[in-house]
């Protein structure tokens, strides 16, 4: 219920629902606060300015990202299956929080104040995880370790990121996860170690 929330959650949870509706430049501090059912003076309470709140959004859902992904890895003992539902799983997560998608992809990233600030810092941590599956997979044999780990961390990254947004801007027409099967097989053919190589077809 409302009533046993913390007013900062309240007032995030406001925020993501007016910036979605008018953008950040639109937005009002007093319509934040009258959605979120507290004074004008009680956002600055928790929060310096409007940007401040704007960027202090994605620090909350990484949270929630990263202690779901922790159970959804759970059980998990090979690095290349933790890729798999690494994948699965980002999909999945910015399929259900479209708000939150496209505030980070289409407004945070680019960003210039957002980049430079605390803020960006922590919300890297979202791909902490991955780079250790990586180097976890180096280390054990299943993954080729003849590339920078950081490398193949934009890799995975890069389509990712690349898919979401083509989907935020088709309007979200279809399931986000509809992708997953393709993307997984096309990443992991290339990190596996000891992988068959990719042989053109024969030119008729």
């Amino acid at each position: 219920m409302q009533g046993n929330k913390k007013k900062n959650d309240l007032i995030m949870e406001a925020a993501l629902t007016i910036f979605e509706e008018k953008g950040i430049r639109e937005a009002t501090i007093a319509e934040i606060a009258e959605r979120a059912g507290v004074a004008s003076g009680t956002v600055y309470e928790y929060f310096s300015n409007k940007e401040d709140l704007f960027f202090s959004i994605p620090n909350q859902t990484v949270i929630s990202f990263n202690e779901q992904l922790v159970l959804h890895l759970q059980g998990l003992f090979d690095p290349i299956e933790k890729i798999r539902k690494y994948i699965w799983f980002y999909l999945y997560f910015f399929e259900k929080n479209p708000v939150y998608t496209e505030l980070l992809l289409m407004e945070l990233r680019v960003n210039k104040n957002y980049i430079n600030s605390d803020y960006y810092d922590d919300s890297r941590k979202a791909t902490a995880e991955i780079l250790k599956i990586i180097k976890e997979g180096q280390e054990s044999g299943r993954i080729r370790n003849d590339v920078n780990p950081f490398i193949v961390r934009h890799m995975i990254l890069g389509p990712l990121e690349h898919i979401t947004t083509h989907w935020l801007i088709t309007n979200k027409e279809y399931p986000l996860t509809t992708h997953t099967k393709d993307l997984t097989t096309l990443i992991i053919s290339a990190i596996i170690k000891n992988a068959q190589p990719l042989t053109p077809p024969p030119v008729k």
